[in-house]
């Protein structure tokens, strides 16, 4: 029409009629200008997006293509309208380019959920089955996989870093996403977590007790299927994971003390039993033992059965506490009393012959000497001295010695025989008796 209108100004001669001509062409030109180009009946229109899944505020490009009936692009600058429900596009009107294209941006906003995208020219339309949907936020979310570092945790108490990796419908990460973080036990410092660039989201759990800590994604209402490029979305909308914290079990111990009362200075024999535990459980690093008289001692990574001894230098009631530590920092604390009794002094019997009528000269008399200590003491000494001012070492005697000593006229009558022994704990002991030399 615009060019019809052209072809008869160009007939017009007179000049007042040329003058109305000419604003009559301005006009023309003008509303030529504001008429939009649309698809030619016949056409199709159809519209693809570079991604199926977006995070809140997340865009990507829509592509728009139309075709005409033969197959041809339409006129540069035919105009395509887009919509959608959910987000915005920009700019929602575009003009295709020679070859029927136009390139729109997607903008997702915060809301989630599944924006379905449609687009019209004219009498052409993608319709409902050509529609570009694009699921957002939690509406994408396709897989949650949760984990705990360190786990187990300790017997007596614990705290572990969860994370939970939230992964969308092409297993992209999902960043902006909101986690509920729930668990059967412990305390969560947070309960409600929003995922990071990298898709990952963190919260800390203090347990005591084995515990699931369960990560769940998701938004009410219906999330996308089958988008317009061919990928898929998630069904639910909804997505979880869980892990399960494991208490780790410390190791056993069992301490035997002697069975009978040991004695001051004399060793003591103690048995100490440790036992790995058999689930959850790490490695023994170290049994220290504190044998409750001042002394203690780190044993090392003792496992199974060890006997130890230990020597008290004061009798009486003593506290003996094992403590058995295990590589993942799990202890055991056990203890056990035993009372340490004073040691018995050795024996010591002198048995003289008796003497018979004195000589002219010397009186023989003979000795018969039995020292007996007791257990685990060792005599290191033994003099006797047979009271006429003379001595004979006996060395370090255990059991009888038969030892005969001449007694001159000077000494004949009553003399005081002493048996001296030292032990091993350096104790001194006499034996003493008397005798009468005629």
């Amino acid at each position: 029409m615009c060019l019809k209108m052209l072809t008869e100004f160009m007939k017009v001669r007179s000049v007042e009629p040329l003058l109305a001509a000419l604003v009559g062409l301005s006009l023309l030109v003008a509303g030529c200008e504001k008429t939009s180009l649309v698809a030619p009946s016949g056409s199709t229109i159809r519209i693809t997006a570079q991604a199926t899944a977006l995070p809140a505020n997340g865009t990507t490009d829509i592509i728009g293509q139309v075709l005409e009936a033969a197959g041809t692009a339409p006129h540069s600058g035919t105009v395509i309208l887009f919509t959608t429900t959910l987000g915005s596009i920009e700019p929602s009107e575009a003009r295709t380019d020679g070859n029927g294209r136009v390139i729109v941006k997607y903008r997702a906003g915060q809301t989630s959920g599944t924006a379905t995208i449609m687009a019209t020219s004219g009498g052409a339309t993608t319709g409902t089955d050509g529609a570009v949907k694009i699921a957002i936020g939690t509406a994408a979310v396709g897989r949650v996989s949760v984990t705990a570092n360190p786990n187990p945790v300790l017997a007596i108490g614990g705290t572990t870093t969860v994370t939970a990796n939230v992964a969308d419908i092409n297993g992209s990460a999902l960043p902006s996403a909101p986690v509920i973080f729930t668990t059967t036990a412990g305390s969560l410092a947070n309960s409600l977590v929003t995922t990071e660039a990298d898709g990952s989201a963190r919260t800390s759990l203090t347990t005591s007790v084995q515990a699931t800590v369960t990560a769940t994604v998701g938004v009410q209402g219906t999330p996308g299927a089958t988008g317009g490029t061919g990928g898929t979305g998630n069904t639910s909308g909804t997505a979880s994971g869980t892990v399960t914290v494991n208490v780790s079990a410390p190791p056993a111990l069992v301490i035997t003390p002697p069975a009978t009362p040991p004695n001051v200075g004399l060793p003591a024999n103690f048995t100490f039993v440790v036992t790995p535990a058999t689930t959850n459980g790490s490695a023994v690093r170290n049994l220290r033992v504190d044998w409750g008289d001042g002394v203690s001692r780190d044993l090392g990574a003792v496992t199974g059965t060890s006997v130890q001894s230990h020597v008290y230098f004061d009798d009486g009631t003593f506290t003996v506490t094992g403590t058995v530590t295990d590589a993942a920092g799990n202890s055991t604390m056990v203890s056990t009393s035993v009372t340490v009794v004073p040691v018995g002094s050795p024996t010591i019997i002198i048995t003289p012959s008796v003497p018979g009528t004195g000589g002219a000269v010397n009186t023989v008399v003979t000795f018969t000497i039995q020292v007996t200590p007791p257990t685990g003491v060792i005599i290191t000494s033994a003099t006797i001295s047979f009271g006429d001012g003379q001595a004979q070492s006996l060395g370090g005697l255990t059991g009888t010695a038969t030892i005969s000593h001449p007694y001159d006229l000077a000494h004949r009558g009553a003399n005081l025989v002493t048996v001296t022994v030292v032990d091993s704990l350096g104790r001194t002991t006499i034996g003493q008796t008397t005798i009468n030399v005629p």
